[in-house]
């Protein structure tokens, strides 16, 4: 007999962990959204655990929006480990800031070695790569049945006897 489980497991293949959000794609919008676990009726939503859901990306030009779970009382399964300033002391952030102070005032003194108008070296550019450079196509194809030999000619040919 099967075992059944009171709680909706990760969506992940193989991955049995108790699920904690839920996620959504919105393919018009270029948009992954990871909520609160929600309902589970929606057919396009999957269930992820903690872990899957510290690992999620998105493709390229696509936004990853997350809910605030610390409104719902939730623990955060994201794992984003934010410091509120409150934590610190007036001392403790007073040398922060003379420390950040320190760091900016010896970035923005030039070098002896380097000449003094210049503050960062120059970079040289990247390769300049013209089209007419590039190699052209050679029109060779499987269907036209122009494809160059994988060996090269050779000299001698087997002949069948004429019977």
């Amino acid at each position: 007999m099967a075992s059944v489980t009171d709680y909706r497991q990760c969506s992940r293949p193989g991955c049995s962990t108790p699920a904690v959000a839920t996620l959504r794609y919105n393919y018009r919008a270029s948009r992954a959204t990871v909520t609160v676990l929600g309902p589970g009726g929606d057919p396009h939503s999957w269930d992820l655990c903690s872990r899957h859901v510290s690992r999620l990306t998105v493709p390229e030009g696509w936004d990853l929006v997350r809910e605030d779970h610390a409104a719902a009382g939730l623990t955060d399964p994201f794992g984003d480990d934010v410091t509120d300033s409150s934590d610190f002391t007036d001392e403790e952030m007073q040398v922060l800031a003379e420390a950040m102070e320190a760091v900016g005032e010896a970035s923005a003194e030039p070098d002896a070695e380097t000449d003094p108008g210049v503050i960062d070296p120059p970079v040289p550019a990247g390769t300049i790569i013209r089209r007419e450079d590039l190699p052209r196509p050679s029109g060779h194809h499987p269907s036209r049945g122009n494809l160059p030999r994988r060996t090269p000619a050779r000299h001698l040919h087997a002949v069948r006897d004429a019977d």
